[in-house]
C-alpha cells in the first residue's frame, strides 16, 4: 500500500461535512449509505473500490449535481468545485472546439455579452500542457489523451478550491501523467486548494502520497487511512 503523506500542522477550512448521508438514485436501494466524510483545504483525497461500487455516484452527490438520498451534507459558503469525468464515459457528438470546451465556465450565463477570452495565465498554461497545438480541433476528433487532458486543463482553468478527478491519468502516456501530476501539484500550492481522485492506482495517478484513502465496499465507505478495514480489503498499490 502506498505510504501515507505525512504534513506539519496547519489550519484547514472544513469544505464538505458529510453525516449519516447516502447516496444513490431510489430511496429504497442507495449505493452507499451512513457515509460520514470530512473534507478540508490543503489535503489530496483518494477513493478506491470495485467497478459498480458507487465511486461516481458519491462525486455526483458531493459536487452538488445529484441530491443525497438521506443524512446531511454541508457545503463550505466559499468552496468552489469542479469535476474532471472520464474521457472515455464522454459522449462527443456535440460541433464544439477545444477552445469552447475550456471556454465554458467563463461563459456560463453570458450568451448575450460579450464573450470571456482566456487570460495571459491561462494562454501560459495552455502552452505548457500542449493543448494550444490543438485549440482549434474539433472536440469530437480528438483522441482519449488530447480529451483528458482539455477535461484536466478546463478545471485548472475555472481556479476552484476543489477539484474532483474521475480516473483522470487512465488515457495519458507516461509523460503525460507526470506533466499533468506536476501541474497539479502546483495548483495545490496556491492557496488552501484541494484534489480528490477516485483511483484504481494510487501511485499511478498520484505519484506524491495522499492524506488521506477512501475505500468503498458492500455499500458502505471506509477510511483506510484511519486504519478502518472493508470486508473484501482490495490491494492498494
Amino acid at each position: 500500500m502506498q505510504a501515507i503523506k505525512l504534513n506539519s500542522p496547519k489550519t484547514h477550512t472544513t469544505f464538505i461535512h458529510a453525516d449519516h448521508l447516502s447516496v444513490g438514485y431510489r430511496k429504497e436501494f442507495p449505493v452507499v449509505s451512513d457515509i460520514h466524510l470530512h473534507i478540508e483545504s490543503g489535503k489530496t483525497y483518494a477513493l478506491v473500490g470495485g467497478n459498480g461500487a458507487g465511486k461516481t455516484t458519491l462525486f455526483r452527490t458531493l459536487t452538488d449535481l445529484l441530491p443525497p438520498l438521506a443524512g446531511t451534507i454541508t457545503f463550505s459558503k466559499s468552496i468552489t468545485t469542479s469535476y474532471v469525468p472520464q474521457a472515455k464515459k464522454m459522449a462527443l457528438d456535440f460541433p464544439l472546439r477545444v477552445e469552447d470546451v475550456l471556454l465554458m465556465p467563463k461563459n456560463i450565463g453570458l450568451s448575450f455579452l460579450p464573450k470571456s477570452k482566456f487570460s495571459e495565465e491561462d494562454r501560459e498554461l495552455i502552452e505548457r500542457t500542449g493543448v494550444s497545438s490543438y485549440l482549434k480541433k474539433q472536440i469530437s476528433l480528438c483522441s482519449g489523451g488530447q480529451l483528458q487532458k482539455v477535461l484536466i486543463l478546463r478545471s485548472l482553468l475555472t481556479k476552484a478550491n476543489l477539484i474532483f478527478l474521475d480516473e483522470p491519468m487512465d488515457s495519458l502516456d507516461h509523460n503525460a501523467r507526470e506533466l499533468f501530476q506536476s501541474v497539479l501539484s502546483e495548483y495545490l500550492k496556491q492557496g488552501n486548494r484541494s484534489l480528490f481522485f477516485i483511483t484504481h492506482s494510487l501511485e499511478h495517478d498520484w505519484g506524491f502520497g495522499f492524506d488521506e484513502i477512501f475505500e468503498i465496499d458492500e455499500g458502505k465507505l471506509f477510511n483506510i487511512t484511519k486504519g478502518e478495514r472493508p470486508p473484501n480489503c482490495h490491494h492498494h498499490d
